[in-house]
């Protein structure tokens, strides 16, 4: 990647500006297809999309309890695999709020290879 800037104490935060951009360009309608797909399952109509970017120093992604998905823009830099099973996880949370076994049924339902794609998002960005 190449940055031209006249002051070089920019390069940091354009490039931080251009991941979110892209980030924005690229999640945001993966996360709105998945979400409709995943809302027409499970019958939860009365839910709308709501979703933001925001950088998260220890997170992929995160669901609020009015069911808000926040999702980190450092998944550009994963396969889409992996973007696909940040978003999954997430949604899963509308239904199921912590990590029982409902909710790992839930989310294999939606994605059966998700532990594959959870280890290689571990691998790759850790």
């Amino acid at each position: 990647m190449e940055v031209h800037t006249l002051d070089n104490s920019k390069v940091k935060s354009l490039v931080a500006e251009w991941y979110l951009r892209k980030s924005f360009e690229k999640i945001k309608p993966l996360a709105e297809d998945l979400f409709n797909n995943f809302i027409k399952r499970n019958n939860l109509s009365f839910i709308t999309f709501n979703f933001s970017l925001r950088n998260m120093p220890i997170r992929w992604g995160s669901c609020t309890p009015k069911g808000k998905i926040i999702l980190n823009p450092e998944l550009i830099k994963a396969p889409k695999g992996c973007i696909e099973y940040v978003i999954i996880h997430e949604l899963c949370h509308l239904l199921h709020h912590n990590h029982t076994q409902k909710f790992l049924v839930l989310q294999t339902k939606e994605m059966k290879d998700w532990v594959k794609w959870k280890m290689k998002l571990e691998k790759l960005l850790a």
